[in-house]
């Protein structure tokens, strides 16, 4: 309770004795609550010494206090501009693991961008013996901070690394990510164009989009269509399903104008359609119906249908007939069949009595509810 809370701060209280004047964080171990917000805001001009004192305050928090995981990682984060190994050696008294892991990768971050050198230094003996996710995540963590202070730098650090591809694809994709969100769009976009391998500039690339399409779709659309016939099909997947999550309606018209035969048409309109009939079923069936038939389709055509079966059963099961697939025809045949007998059975029951399906169909369709099960099944 609120009141626990307030007394279990009151009584480590006496260990808290920051030097700096009118701390409002003192006052909140003092039992203030209502002064957290701006307390939070203070721990950015903590000393060091202050940071560690309240640090042992935060952790003497009883656990079922809502707010001590947040002061830790905020102090360990503080205490990272200075004492960066002692931050990391403190986060291990953390219990979950869960919270353990987002702090270090808090204060890796903040080390990299003040000393990426030492860092990484310490990264390439420290962690050795860590799961190979675990180290990747916590050598991406000194890199997202390392591109904050010096992105050229990071950059030229990624592509020179002696790490495994898939390592070095990430730490680029986040040098480049992280210098898009700080306004060096332009200086990335050149980065990427100059990489000479073509797998290593296709998946920076990706990144670069995706990061460009979130605030500025039409200049990264221009972009996609300047690179011709090197714009490989996920690029503009890519472009598009970023663009559709603010306006699939404008992510639809640039796709519609791509020649027919491309293959970015079938495999991104299932990104279209998934936000689309989030706001209009009709349009968005309308644009689907439009595009030339391919087996490609499906995705968009399971995935208008699983929106539709809500507003229109009856229209639903005429999109899920449309399937190219035999397997995922039949499973979401049932499961709007499933979804039907729940909002309206006597409806269902009248559709399949006028319906031109065989017996053993009606019987599946009838027996769905107790049947269906999971997502569908992969296409052959």
């Amino acid at each position: 309770s609120t009141q626990t809370s307030i007394e279990s701060i009151k009584e480590i209280s006496n260990i808290v004795n920051t030097e700096e004047p009118n701390s409002l964080i003192k006052s909140y171990f003092e039992g203030d609550l209502t002064v957290l917000e701006e307390a939070i805001r203070e721990i950015p001009t903590l000393s060091s010494e202050s940071s560690s004192e309240l640090l042992d305050a935060a952790f003497e928090l009883p656990k079922s206090d809502p707010n001590r995981r947040r002061l830790i990682r905020e102090l360990l984060s503080q205490l990272a501009e200075t004492e960066p190994r002692v931050a990391l050696e403190l986060s291990s008294q953390i219990n979950s693991l869960q919270d353990s892991e987002r702090a270090r990768m808090s204060i890796l971050r903040v080390w990299g961008k003040n000393d990426p050198v030492a860092a990484l230094t310490w990264s390439n003996t420290a962690l050795t013996g860590e799961p190979t996710r675990t180290r990747h995540s916590q050598i991406s963590a000194i890199y997202r901070g390392y591109a904050q202070s010096n992105p050229e730098a990071a950059f030229q650090q990624a592509m020179n690394t002696e790490q495994d591809e898939r390592l070095r694809n990430r730490l680029l994709c986040d040098v480049i990510e992280i210098q898009v969100e700080n306004g060096g769009l332009m200086a990335a976009k050149l980065k990427v164009d100059l990489i000479s391998d073509p797998q290593i500039q296709n998946n920076v690339r990706r990144r670069l989009i995706n990061e460009w399409a979130g605030f500025d779709p039409e200049s990264a659309s221009n972009y996609v269509l300047a690179l011709g016939d090197s714009a490989e099909t996920n690029l503009k997947s890519t472009l598009v399903g970023e663009w559709a999550e603010s306006d699939p309606a404008a992510a639809a018209a640039w796709l519609s104008k791509l020649p027919e035969d491309d293959p970015s048409i079938a495999r991104a309109s299932a990104e279209i359609i998934q936000e689309w009939t989030r706001y209009d079923l009709t349009a968005s069936a309308k644009w689907l119906n439009s595009l030339p038939p391919s087996p490609e389709l499906d995705r968009a055509v399971i995935s208008y249908t699983f929106r539709a079966v809500e507003e229109d059963p009856k229209t639903a099961m005429t999109w899920a007939q449309s399937v190219d697939n035999d397997d995922r025809r039949g499973w979401i045949m049932e499961r709007v069949a499933s979804r039907w007998q729940e909002q309206d059975a006597a409806g269902f029951s009248n559709y399949l009595d006028n319906s031109e399906f065989s017996e053993e169909q009606r019987e599946r369709l009838k027996n769905a509810q107790n049947r269906w099960r999971g997502g569908p099944p992969r296409r052959n």
